[in-house]
């Protein structure tokens, strides 16, 4: 048996097996669910790559944002002491490429763009992790990292580069099902041409553990680090491996991400981490599939992205979390104005199910998610306990032990909504939508009622159609109409401006 898996074997021995835990996680490097088995008993190291900060955040990232919000919420609502990790990659390629572009520092730019994206996750109701670490914050670390590596001889240096020696470590590709004779050669960064890096490494496949700095002039700035090799910065692979063992310890519990980071961003990270340690970073590796468009994969490169931003300006939180969560998390959305349309729709469905009951209700609600909603409380806020509510709670559950499967625990809402819409009975009806209200809650939805809110594309049409309205009361010289309706768009904070042609236009005081 191979190493990796010799290793977590003996990890799995050492375990405190909880009986009691049924749920179960499709783990990428066994190819199979498995049921959830914390090292340590009933907690849980979770740790989630992040964003590479040098541009707007899109609607692929709050998919991964979302998905893996919901994981640690659901986790939590179980029992388990959670610690929830996610980083920040706040030096790149990409990121000094564009500040380059936009004439600023690195520095400036990936602390712009960290914000924004703060921004983006606190409006999609993203829980903050229990910690952000930025790359910045550990290449003291990396260089440490890298030096013991050298020392074990799963490292070369190459120049001012030095480069991990994949030939080195037999387990290489085990997680993404590749062998190592059908890998080619990945770009150090978009500098260097593939005969350069050839010449560079050891072998076609290495991957660059620190990348050397060559400055065009002696006064052009570079974020860069003076390390043994010489002046340079770390390899992106190198972080989270660094922050793992940093912040959580050598093994950790689940590691999260995009598909796209199978290969070869986490199968990189177990390379160096388990050639440091002689044991594997992480116990289940869990990813998320894509958000798609025309069947291509939603990303800056393809220019075919719709920022979170722009999505917010026209949909409720609550709806983009709903056309989330409506398709399982491993597999791909494929994204049109009609889908989010329709889930716009389902979300005035369930907030007319939830309304009145989670307003007269909301003190109560509110005290339950500041310490975040637990699985023992909706066995209390159930006061009647007929078969309805008892038969909700056990699919709402199923759904979700069975590897998350949020789109089965959202039909179970769906069906709960309507036994709401269809119950005479009062009291019965607001223990249900109490009920639905919190188990929302578990999956992260506000409840904020935004069916009465308008939004700015939404508010300018009417406002031009109240202009329109106006017009042809002029015309008809129906001037009692035509007053009123400037009387009121002022009171509203609207002024018209009549033109000499006889056009009106608005604008806001």
């Amino acid at each position: 048996m191979k190493l990796l898996l010799h290793t977590a074997k003996k990890i799995e021995n050492l375990k405190v097996t909880d009986n009691n835990n049924q749920i179960q996680v499709y783990n990428t490097l066994s190819g199979k669910k498995e049921t959830l088995v914390p090292i340590r008993a009933n907690e849980l190291s979770i740790y989630s790559c992040g964003p590479t900060v040098y541009d707007w955040s899109h609607l692929g990232h709050a998919r991964m944002s979302v998905v893996w919000d919901v994981a640690q919420r659901y986790f939590r609502y179980y029992g388990y002491k959670v610690t929830y990790i996610r980083n920040i990659t706040d030096i790149d390629d990409k990121i000094i490429n564009r500040a380059a572009e936009l004439g600023i520092t690195p520095e400036k730019l990936a602390r712009y763009f960290t914000y924004t994206f703060w921004d983006d996750m606190h409006r999609l109701n993203v829980q903050s992790p229990d910690r952000e670490p930025r790359a910045t914050e550990f290449v003291n670390q990396m260089i440490g990292f890298i030096e013991e590596l050298i020392k074990k001889g799963h490292a070369y240096q190459s120049g001012g580069d030095v480069y991990f020696d994949v030939m080195s470590f037999a387990d290489y590709g085990l997680l993404s099902g590749r062998k190592v004779e059908d890998l080619i050669s990945g770009a150090r960064d978009q500098v260097l041409s593939q005969e350069e890096l050839l010449e560079r490494k050891k072998n076609a496949c290495d991957f660059a553990l620190w990348k050397s700095i060559s400055k065009k002039s002696p006064d052009e700035k570079v974020t860069s680090w003076q390390t043994p090799w010489g002046e340079g910065r770390p390899g992106w692979h190198l972080e989270c491996s660094t922050m793992i063992k940093h912040v959580l310890g050598e093994t950790i519990d689940i590691h999260t991400g995009g598909e796209d980071l199978v290969f070869p961003h986490h199968e990189n990270e177990i390379a160096q981490s388990q050639a440091l340690h002689g044991k594997p970073p992480a116990k289940y590796w869990m990813h998320n599939s894509f958000v798609q468009v025309s069947a291509e994969k939603m990303s800056k490169s393809l220019g075919n992205f719709s920022t979170i931003r722009d999505i917010l300006k026209n949909y409720s939180p609550d709806t983009v979390r709903l056309f989330i969560l409506q398709t399982h998390y491993r597999h791909p959305i494929d994204f049109t104005t009609e889908s989010l349309n329709a889930s716009r729709q389902a979300m005035s469905r369930l907030l007319r199910a939830v309304g009145e009951q989670a307003q007269s209700t909301q003190g109560k609600l509110d005290v339950l998610q500041a310490n975040g909603p637990r699985k023992k409380d909706a066995t209390d806020l159930d006061k009647i306990k007929n078969e309805t509510s008892l038969k909700f709670a056990k699919d709402f559950e199923e759904a979700m032990n069975n590897d998350l499967n949020t789109a089965q625990a959202l039909s179970a809402c769906f069906s709960l909504a309507d036994k709401i819409f269809q119950e005479s009975e009062q009291a019965t009806k607001d223990n249900l939508s109490l009920i639905l209200a919190f188990h929302l809650q578990v999956l992260g939805f506000t409840l904020e009622d935004s069916r009465l809110i308008v939004g700015p594309e939404i508010g300018k049409s009417v406002l031009d159609l109240i202009v329109e309205l106006r017009q042809e009361a002029r015309v008809k010289k129906d001037y009692a109409t035509s007053d009123l309706i400037r009387q009121k768009l002022s009171s509203c904070g609207v002024t018209l401006m009549d033109s000499q042609g006889g056009k009106s236009n608005w604008e806001l005081d």
